[in-house]
């Protein structure tokens, strides 16, 4: 069954046509629909082009930055439109995110410092203005919806797909310059993106769409994707993409597979614990198992040098440790819970970011940062859930499992919620969900009928 072959999701009674009449709304939203749909299905085509005159010239142009501000400056026109009242969240969230970089800034005079903390805001609030986006235009138009998300996760995965083939044979930039390791050895490759782990987190959004759409339908072209995907991720040589592809490709099956498995959800239970148990033992010997693991050349160097807990973190924990001493030394109590953004930290610490998300967050953002953190994911993760119970052989499936894996990388490895790849596509999948209810209840009734 083709992805745009589904009925329209019935309306919400209350999606703002209160404030305008929906018939002067409807043309001019048809026409911002069809701008930001082509727009977002193009981004990453931008992204490696703003890669490829970096590399050839020396310098990037911003060329990304502005292309992504107009989709956000679109998606918020639109929504302003549709959501009423509701719109003015987004900006709340920014004025409680910038308030310790405000105050630094006046400390500081770090200008430069307080535009990347804006920046790193707007970055932050921009997954839920997508999901806020694609879950209005589900209610003006599922089918136009449905057939424009499934043509973005193709574009974008056969767009990275290209990309590392073009790296695999010695075309764009490596994934990790020599200095990170040793100073003759260049590893991996990311095409002609610019960061390494951001696409590899990108990876496993476009992956778990794949997986979860095709393992009910097309097996083969299931395989297609997981083998594609593996040549990625061991291009990127990151444990993001590596173990998180596997880990898609075993979880959403399973998912899937709920009404098979659900009366005997008992052993199931007795399974999971002697799994935890198995996982704590393994963590337990972790150092001593690690040799004896067939690594990829860049884990074997950073194992070399730092040790096992260099393999899991790759000594992101120092980094913490390190600005939040910096923190602690030169900014106030009360200052330390509004957060000191990059516009108090880069005076101090080489790397005001450490690349673990609760702990960037917190620490740039204060509470509300760390807030926003947790909110979100519980958000997404609830609402993945849900749709799951309801719909357990729909595209949730691959949502759920994407959403959990994702909050376990940015508490580890970062550049999740930080990331200026992601919130597209990841944002407006999780507000999609009520094209998983609709496809699950239509396919339900063509097997009846």
């Amino acid at each position: 069954m083709k992805p745009f072959q589904r009925k329209p999701v019935a309306a919400a009674p209350d999606v703002a046509a209160a404030a305008v009449p929906a018939t002067l709304l409807l043309p001019l939203l048809r026409q911002l629909d069809l701008l930001i749909l082509l727009l977002v299905k193009s981004y990453l085509l931008v992204d490696a082009l703003n890669g490829f005159i970096q590399q050839q010239f020396g310098q990037g142009l911003a060329l990304s930055a502005a292309y992504k501000s107009v989709i956000m400056a679109l998606m918020l026109w639109s929504c302003a439109l549709t959501l009423g009242r509701r719109i003015v969240l987004l900006p709340l969230l920014l004025v409680l995110l910038l308030t310790g970089p405000v105050v630094s800034f006046f400390s500081l005079g770090h200008s430069t410092g307080l535009s990347y903390d804006i920046g790193m805001a707007l970055k932050l609030a921009a997954p839920l203005l997508a999901a806020w986006y694609c879950y209005s235009l589900c209610q003006r138009d599922a089918a136009l919806a449905q057939r424009n998300l499934h043509q973005l996760m193709w574009f974008g995965f056969i767009i990275i797909v290209l990309n590392l083939l073009l790296g695999r044979l010695g075309y764009g930039l490596s994934a990790y310059l020599p200095s990170d390791y040793f100073p003759d050895q260049q590893l991996g490759s990311k095409g002609f993106f610019k960061a390494t782990n951001e696409l590899s987190a990108l990876l496993l959004v476009f992956s778990a769409y794949l997986f979860a759409w095709y393992w009910p339908r097309k097996k083969a072209v299931f395989v297609a994707v997981l083998l594609a995907s593996l040549f990625c991720s061991s291009t990127l040589l990151t444990k993001t993409g590596n173990a998180g592809v596997v880990l898609l490709a075993l979880l959403i099956p399973l998912l899937q597979a709920r009404s098979r498995w659900q009366a005997h959800r008992q052993w199931i239970r007795w399974g999971l614990a002697g799994a935890v148990l198995l996982l704590l033992l393994l963590a337990w010997q972790l150092p001593a198992l690690l040799p004896h693991l067939p690594l990829s050349e860049k884990q074997q160097l950073v194992l070399q040098q730092q040790g096992a807990i260099g393999i899991v973190l790759s000594n992101r924990d120092l980094f913490v440790r390190d600005n939040w001493v910096f923190v602690e030394q030169y900014f106030p109590a009360w200052q330390q819970l509004i957060g000191v953004g990059n516009a108090g930290l880069a005076f101090y610490s080489s790397k005001p970011l450490a690349e673990i998300d609760p702990a960037d967050l917190f620490i740039w953002f204060g509470l509300a940062g760390l807030g926003w953190y947790l909110l979100w994911f519980a958000g997404v993760i609830r609402l993945a859930l849900a749709c799951w119970r309801r719909a357990p052989q729909s595209v949730a499936a691959g949502v759920l499992a994407l959403n959990v894996l994702l909050l376990l990388v940015a508490s580890m490895a970062g550049h999740v919620l930080t990331s200026g790849m992601l919130w597209i596509p990841w944002g407006m999948l999780n507000g999609a969900w009520a094209l998983w209810l609709s496809a699950e209840a239509q396919e339900q009734t063509d097997a009846a009928q």
